[in-house]
């Protein structure tokens, strides 16, 4: 439910240009970390099994570890969110100070 919510208020604020930059890389950011924590306690619940071809949790493991990849990865994603941090900071009409 987080991950939805955050993504639409992401959404809406992209939509009306308000935020082209923060708001994406910190909803990529989640999401992609959120999909790959919950695939691995899928895996861990399936046991061996989880990790065998032809299961679908093995896909769906494989599948979300892209989803931290493409689309700049998660490291990327965690400069872009710094640099904006920083930038709100040095401005004073943005709260910093």
């Amino acid at each position: 439910m987080a991950g939805r919510a955050l993504v639409s208020s992401v959404a809406a604020d992209f939509g009306s240009g308000a935020d082209k930059r923060l708001g994406p890389s910190c909803a990529k950011y989640f999401c992609s970390g959120m999909v790959c924590r919950v695939t691995d306690r899928a895996v861990q619940v399936h046991g061996g099994a989880g990790y065998m071809r032809g299961v679908p949790v093995e896909r769906f493991y494989r599948d979300a570890r892209l989803f931290r990849i493409y689309e700049g990865t998660s490291q990327i994603q965690q400069l872009v969110i710094a640099r904006q941090a920083l930038k709100a900071a040095a401005t004073p009409a943005a709260g910093g100070r």
